[in-house]
């Protein structure tokens, strides 16, 4: 993992905030002149002492991780841990006391709901029902049960869980997590791993998508049909602040959402009016926030939105407890058929942008700016499943009609062309563009 400029990353506030509210005795630390991360020791709320933890980088999202459990195990020690003091065995409480004292603990510390939901199942449904002396070495066996190079999620969701319950002070893990960790696939080999695992998409086609919108009650037709034309995670419907005049819809950030904030273009225009997206957002977005509430809680003075998962699952349910009528179509990469799930229309919208007349003068990181994530995760995760026909075609027809009638318009005004600027140029400059020959600069 690479960080580039003066901004901490969030897992690093976070990090650094968990610490602050365990008062602990060391804080992390970072300066722009070092790659390094720092300890700052505190002592009645005055700095005592500040040392560096190289070759341990704040680049390094598993050195972050490291560095903080070495605070937290060095303020319940009293002192620094050296090398021989990280291992201690938990002894006293069960396996089901121990789990329920790192619930609690969790619950404390973390209050997004989503980012706490797997330890606590992992404690609550597995380790609570372990039998036998408490000891590191055997929820280490836990972890092994899968493996890293086959199913590493699986396999970090677990390692996830041994560090709440190091960070909730029933037990050093200290030695077991960085064993563990350290069993990661790494360069290539982890590049070839995320590739082969990610899911395969199931991208309709338009005009499935759209017969099948046709037919599903107001409700359902209305919140679906805002998530596929303009390509929204489906919590952010929760938060979206309306739709203007022109049709862009607004995505606020302000920790409501999982990035921050962005503004999105129907594609296509004709779904805003067809599915009354506009004109009914008051009520039915009313509706939707009534139904399931999307609750907060206030952190350092930000209200963060802490059920976003819950509220995003919801309307995977109405498929199961309503009986939703499902929308089939062919696997992206593969063979045979699986039906849309509500995330899968994201990623339609993605495929929609790269192939539509509407958009024949968007580039690939004007789309990944709408869609509220970076331009190589746009290419790499979203544009994965155009398939190469689907590009030529796209390609081909947009080079056969030139600039669409209908293309989307930016917020401001178009500005007339200047005398010695001819059309012919202007589409010159934009190949240029396209093939990365030039660069275009803020005014």
């Amino acid at each position: 993992m690479s960080e580039t400029g003066l901004q901490p990353a969030p897992f690093w506030e976070q990090c650094v905030h968990e610490l602050k509210i365990r008062h602990s005795r060391f804080r992390l630390r970072r300066h722009a002149a070092s790659p390094y991360i720092y300890v700052r020791e505190m002592e009645g709320g005055r700095k005592v002492n500040e040392f560096s933890l190289k070759p341990k980088r704040w680049c390094s999202r598993d050195d972050i991780e490291e560095a903080r459990d070495l605070c937290i195990q060095g303020h319940r020690q009293g002192s620094w841990p050296t090398p021989q003091s990280h291992r201690t065995v938990s002894s006293g409480p069960d396996w089901s006391e121990l789990a329920e004292a790192c619930i609690a603990d969790i619950k404390l510390r973390i209050c997004k709901e989503g980012s706490r939901a797997h330890s606590i199942n992992d404690l609550r449904k597995r380790i609570a029902q372990f039998r036998g002396p408490v000891e590191a070495r055997r929820l280490q066996a836990w972890v092994l049960e899968h493996d890293p190079r086959l199913q590493l999620k699986s396999f970090n969701r677990r390692i996830e869980t041994l560090s709440q319950i190091h960070r909730s002070g029933q037990m050093d893990l200290t030695a077991e997590l960085q064993r563990l960790r350290d069993m990661r696939p790494k360069g290539a080999a982890e590049k070839i791993r995320k590739a082969s695992s990610m899911r395969v998409r199931v991208i309709p086609t338009d005009e499935d998508l759209q017969h099948w919108l046709d037919r599903l009650e107001p409700f359902h037709q209305w919140v679906f049909g805002c998530i596929a034309t303009y390509g929204l995670r489906p919590h952010e419907l929760w938060h979206a602040e309306g739709i203007d005049s022109q049709g862009w819809i607004s995505i606020p950030g302000d920790m409501k959402t999982k990035t921050g904030e962005h503004f999105a273009p129907a594609v296509p225009e004709a779904w805003v009016e067809r599915y009354g997206l506009r004109e009914n957002w008051e009520h039915v977005h009313g509706q939707l926030n009534a139904r399931w509430t999307v609750r907060f809680a206030e952190v350092s003075g930000v209200k963060i939105a802490v059920n976003n998962v819950a509220v995003s699952n919801s309307l995977y349910k109405e498929f199961q407890r309503k009986g939703l009528q499902k929308l089939w179509a062919p696997i992206a990469d593969g063979e045979g058929m699986d039906w849309v799930r509500p995330y899968d229309l994201r990623h339609a919208y993605a495929i929609r942008c790269a192939t539509s007349v509407e958009t024949a003068e968007a580039f690939d990181d004007d789309m990944a700016t709408w869609m509220g994530h970076g331009v190589d995760v746009h290419r790499r995760i979203y544009l994965r499943w155009l398939s190469s026909s689907r590009r030529k075609e796209a390609l081909q027809r947009r080079r056969g009609q030139g600039v669409a009638v209908n293309a989307i318009q930016s917020h401001t005004a178009p500005v007339a062309l200047p005398d010695d600027i001819t059309p012919d140029l202007l589409e010159m400059a934009r190949k240029l563009k396209a093939a990365g020959l030039v660069s275009t600069s803020a005014g």
